[in-house]
C-alpha cells in the first residue's frame, strides 16, 4: 500500500513482471493488552479532560463511539487512496474501487489494470531517470551502500560490527588507530553479560 501510494503520482510507474503491485487498501489494528497486564500484576490509571482523550489507550476495551470514530478514520484514508489513485493514473474511480480493495497484481496485471505505466527492471527505471533529467550520455550509476571487500565481509560477518570503507590513502598511523578501532568494536560487540563468546586466540588479516 505505501509503496503505490507514494509511486502513484510519479511521471511513469514501472515493474518487473512478478513485481507485487496495488495494495490499494487501509487497514488499522487496535490492541488491548488489559487482560495480558492485570495477569502480571500491572494495572493502570487514567486522567482525561475529553471523551476521545485517551483513544489510543491500549490499556482496556475500546467503546463502540471509539471504534465508530477509528472506523470512520479508517474508510476516509480509503477514500482519499481510491480518488488519488484515479486521479493520478488518469482511470474512471469506480474502476479503482473495484481492482482497490488491498488486492495485489502481478505488474503484468497491474500494467493491463493501468496501475503500471511500463514492464522492465531497475535498468530502464534508472534510463528514463537519466532521460527526464536531461543528464545527456555522460552519466553513470553510483550504487551505495558501497561493496565491501573480503576483508570487510569477513569482519562483518565475525564482529557484527561495520568496518570502515576508504578509497584515499591514509597514514600508517592512522591505519594503525583504524585497526584498533575495530578491535575495540568487537570487543564492544561481545558485552552482553548473559552471553557466551567464543573468540578465534588470533587475529585474522587478509591484505
Amino acid at each position: 500500500s505505501g509503496g503505490y501510494w507514494i509511486s502513484m503520482n510519479a511521471d511513469k510507474i514501472f515493474a518487473e513482471p512478478t513485481t507485487i503491485t496495488g495494495s490499494i487498501g487501509v487497514f488499522g489494528v487496535l490492541f488491548n493488552i488489559q487482560e495480558l497486564g492485570n495477569e502480571n500484576g500491572i494495572t493502570w490509571d487514567t486522567v482525561k479532560i475529553g471523551q476521545f482523550a485517551d483513544l489510543n489507550n491500549n490499556s482496556r476495551p475500546k467503546t463502540e463511539e471509539e471504534l465508530a470514530l477509528i472506523q470512520n478514520m479508517v474508510d476516509s484514508i480509503y477514500e482519499r487512496f481510491i480518488t488519488n489513485v484515479a486521479t493520478a493514473r488518469n482511470l474512471p474511480k469506480e474502476k479503482v474501487a473495484e481492482i482497490a480493495q488491498g488486492r495485489v497484481w502481478s505488474g503484468v496485471s497491474a500494467q493491463e489494470l493501468g496501475l503500471v505505466d511500463e514492464i522492465t527492471g531497475i535498468e530502464g527505471a534508472i534510463k528514463f531517470a537519466a532521460e527526464k533529467a536531461e543528464l545527456g550520455d555522460g552519466w553513470k550509476v553510483e550504487e551505495y551502500p558501497k561493496s565491501r571487500s573480503l576483508e570487510q565481509r569477513i569482519f562483518r560477518s565475525l564482529s557484527g560490527v561495520e568496518a570502515e570503507i576508504s578509497t584515499s590513502p591514509v597514514d600508517p598511523l592512522t591505519a594503525e588507530f583504524q585497526k584498533l578501532q575495530q578491535e575495540l568494536a568487537s570487543l564492544r560487540a561481545m558485552n552482553d553479560p548473559y552471553g557466551i563468546y567464543t573468540r578465534l586466540p588470533f587475529n585474522l588479516r587478509i591484505d
